[in-house]
């Protein structure tokens, strides 16, 4: 199963292994980190057997890479845009520098669309690609840019030094949804079974990371090495961006789809029914 970073977006899937979720439904699964476009080669050639960069895999799908979108952790993505202490509103960073990973990056566009909702047009902001999560917390704590887009733990840790959070992604009128489960299609026929005892325990993580809020505070603690403070603000924030039964509708993805296509953060439009199917997460919920 492959995600692309150590982040709280794929969080979900790290507790499945490390709470013996997997293990409880007998499965053997091993995590591997891969960036770019290998996950996507790999999953369509049947070198690996899940991908759980969500986005990435359907608009590979809608390019036609033999891919299905199964089922969504996460409706949308644990993003914070965080400034310098002088930055006190959105609208002061007109003209200033703006950090995110990489230009046309998810974190790119959800900067982008974040800013236009707040009637700020985006092309007077000077966006900045650093290449890693760790340059840009760099980038910001220097003062080479003003703003920055981060996840957490690091926004957390950038207010705890006095840096100045104006905005989230959970503010955002548009669901955009970033982990989840994407297989290929010859998968699905051939091995139905199994990938239904890998959504069941991807909703058992939802679950158990409701109910288990101190084993989770101190998950967060340890991984990351973080103070107890600061591993449950983290907490509470990736919990409010999960899709506890699995689901976007397929006309808030359609709506994602559009504006991403809009901003021409991705190459073409993407139909989402052609690309998504909860035929086999549907039968799990009924209990089949």
């Amino acid at each position: 199963m492959a995600y692309s970073a150590f982040s709280v977006a794929f969080l979900n899937i790290f507790v499945a292994r490390d709470a013996g979720l997997f293990k409880k439904h007998s499965l053997d699964v091993e995590l591997i980190q891969m960036a770019g476009p290998l996950p996507i080669a790999a999953l369509s050639a049947g070198e690996i057997d899940y991908l759980t960069g969500f986005t990435t895999g359907l608009v590979a799908a809608s390019q036609g890479a033999p891919l299905k979108g199964l089922i969504v952790t996460m409706r949308k993505p644990p993003f914070y845009i965080v400034a310098e202490p002088s930055i006190q509103r959105p609208e002061d960073l007109a003209g200033k520098r703006f950090a995110v990973d990489r230009i046309g990056s998810l974190q790119h566009l959800v900067a982008r669309v974040f800013l236009k909702t707040k009637g700020i047009n985006p092309e007077r902001i000077i966006f900045t690609q650093t290449g890693s999560v760790s340059n840009t917390v760099t980038s910001l704590d220097q003062g080479a840019v003003s703003a920055a887009l981060l996840s957490g733990p690091h926004n957390v840790i950038m207010v705890q030094k006095g840096f100045k959070q104006i905005g989230a992604a959970d503010e955002l009128p548009v669901n955009f949804p970033t982990s989840g489960l994407v297989v290929n299609e010859a998968k699905i026929k051939s091995d139905s079974d199994r990938i239904k005892f890998v959504i069941r325990v991807m909703l058992d993580s939802v679950t158990f990371s409701q109910r288990e809020k101190q084993w989770m505070i101190n998950y967060v603690k340890d991984k990351w090495k973080l103070d107890t403070k600061v591993a449950a603000t983290v907490y509470e924030q990736w919990l409010s961006t999960l899709a506890p039964d699995g689901k976007v509708s397929l006309k808030e993805l359609q709506d994602y789809f559009d504006v991403a296509y809009g901003f021409k953060q991705i190459p073409a439009p993407v139909h989402v029914p052609a690309v998504i199917d909860y035929t086999l997460l549907d039968q799990v919920l009924a209990g089949k």
